[in-house]
């Protein structure tokens, strides 16, 4: 069981200077919570927004599946994971998070304050942690960046928002190939040519989809043997671009 690996080797407030401090401005940079902030303004804001690190082994739990999610979660080295389980108990991984990206804003800002999915280390990983209020209310000095801090906040949740709006309208479309020559075709007038990477492996397809991994390969293959499409991982190609156009719902 993943929960008897649990392990915080490291929990501390972030403070101070030196190479770790140095290291996280560096990753918090790439972050979009922090985009047009520069990195005099970051250093700068850490004492105000008083974030604090933890470091996991791999397998570490970060998070349980309808546990507290009090925080924002930033990853600054490793790869934390999101997965989900199935009725069978099944574990599916919904998302890999790499330094810089962030996790467990909605859950945060909610009042149930729940973590939707469970989340651990896929190896060993550090972790920022910091409390949404530290964002939303003003520090006493004033600060220029703290409005563009929430407005990059309210940015990422609507983005959020916009996404689980379109998963429900895939729940809409009942054929598995509509489903899929939806995504897909959506895929190739964002791309503006019909080569194109996906931003999802399979398991977080099937998910966003809402269909079984099995099933949706199952058809990619049959559309791939009718020359609909070819594909190599996540990698697609629309060898006949007007079926596929056909299948648009």
């Amino acid at each position: 069981m993943l929960s008897r690996l649990v392990k915080k080797a490291l929990e501390t407030p972030l403070k101070g200077s030196g190479f770790r401090l140095k290291k996280s401005v560096g990753v918090l940079e790439k972050c979009v919570l922090f985009h047009g902030i520069t990195t005099e303004e970051i250093s700068q804001m850490l004492n105000c927004l008083a974030p604090r690190q933890a470091e996991y082994v791999k397998g570490g739990i970060i998070a349980q599946a309808a546990g507290l999610m009090q925080e924002v979660g930033i990853v600054l080295d490793g790869t934390v994971a999101v997965t989900k389980e199935t009725p069978m108990g099944e574990r599916i991984v919904l998302n890999k998070i790499q330094p810089g990206g962030i996790f467990g804003e909605v859950a945060a800002l909610s009042d149930f304050q729940r973590s939707p999915a469970t989340i651990f280390a896929l190896e060993k990983s550090t972790v920022m942690f910091i409390r949404p209020s530290k964002i939303l209310v003003p520090c006493s000095h004033i600060c220029r960046w703290h409005t563009r801090l929430t407005e990059n906040l309210i940015h990422i949740v609507a983005d959020r928002a916009l996404y689980l709006n379109r998963k429900i309208d895939f729940l809409t479309i009942k054929s598995m190939r509509g489903k899929l020559c939806t995504y897909l075709y959506e895929q190739y007038c964002k791309s503006g040519k019909p080569r194109f990477t996906l931003p999802y492996n399979r398991n977080e397809l099937a998910d966003f989809l809402n269909v079984s991994r099995p099933s949706m390969s199952r058809e990619l293959g049959r559309m791939r043997d009718e020359g609909i499409l070819s594909f190599h991982g996540d990698s697609f190609e629309l060898l006949d671009v007007e079926t596929v156009k056909s299948y648009v719902q």
